[in-house]
């Protein structure tokens, strides 16, 4: 799949780019079905919930170990837009899923932008890298959708503080008086659609989700590419959170419905 201008242009001016349904079934299904032995692994790629250790806040690294993964974060359909979008060959620089548990299991995310972690603990040198949100399960409004901010890329580095959101990992919450203003120029939208629905976002757009109370699970897989020519300097952080092999991702030639 390739973006046309009206697609890119869209993209630079708002900050995402939203495709319904982008994955056929199969795939949606094969995701859904390789989800719990990926969330039931006891290392340390999976962080748990600081108020329930039983539940999953995020579970990273399954491009690495699962092969269902490790084929999407090569699919044409979504590795062309990202190398359109950005004008460079790309490396996925970190990968990891929000489950997002019903019944409270699944807490807030405050608000925040992706780029300061990956340019404070990694060494990205600037927001030349998007992340891809995949939905695996349906995106509802009862469901605590991603909500965000459109345009707020525009900002730039906002102020923001760390905070140890679980154990074995932190993020940077943004200053909320700025939030205001921002929302009250841009207004917020949730990130509602089926599963197989995804969204090309930039680093810099503020985002975040509230807890999820719904008996339903709402999980998305985040995949984050970056510019080759963009590569992290830093080599802190685990092989699962800061992946070290920039080698340039090539898309399949085939259609992926043909290879699952």
């Amino acid at each position: 799949m390739r973006l046309n201008e009206a697609q890119i242009a869209e993209y630079d001016r708002r900050g995402l780019l939203f495709f319904p349904s982008l994955l056929h079934d199969g795939e949606v299904v094969e995701l859904q079905v390789t989800l719990p032995d990926i969330l039931g692994r006891e290392g340390p790629e999976v962080i748990r919930e600081k108020e329930d250790p039983a539940a999953v806040r995020l579970a990273f690294g399954a491009h690495i170990y699962s092969e269902p993964f490790s084929r999407l974060i090569r699919y044409s359909k979504i590795l062309e837009p990202v190398r359109q979008l950005l004008q460079d060959e790309v490396y996925l620089h970190q990968s990891r899923i929000n489950p997002k548990q019903g019944f409270g299991g699944g807490a807030a995310w405050d608000w925040h932008q992706d780029f300061p972690g990956w340019h404070y603990a990694d060494g990205m040198p600037e927001p030349r890298c998007v992340m891809v949100a995949v939905f695996i399960d349906d995106c509802t409004a009862v469901t605590s959708p991603l909500l965000v901010v459109p345009e707020s890329q525009h900002h730039g580095l906002l102020y923001a503080q760390l905070h140890r959101d679980a154990e074995g990992y932190a993020l940077y919450h943004m200053d909320r008086d700025a939030l205001v203003v921002l929302a009250d120029d841009k207004g917020i939208e949730p990130l509602i659609g089926p599963a197989g629905s995804v969204c090309f976002c930039h680093s810099n757009l503020v985002h975040g989700s509230a807890n999820n109370v719904s008996p339903w699970r709402r999980a998305i897989l985040y995949l984050i590419y970056n510019a080759v020519s963009n590569a992290c300097t830093g080599d802190e952080r685990a092989w699962y959170q800061n992946n070290r092999d920039f080698t340039a991702l090539q898309p399949f030639d085939a259609d992926p419905q043909e290879m699952v």
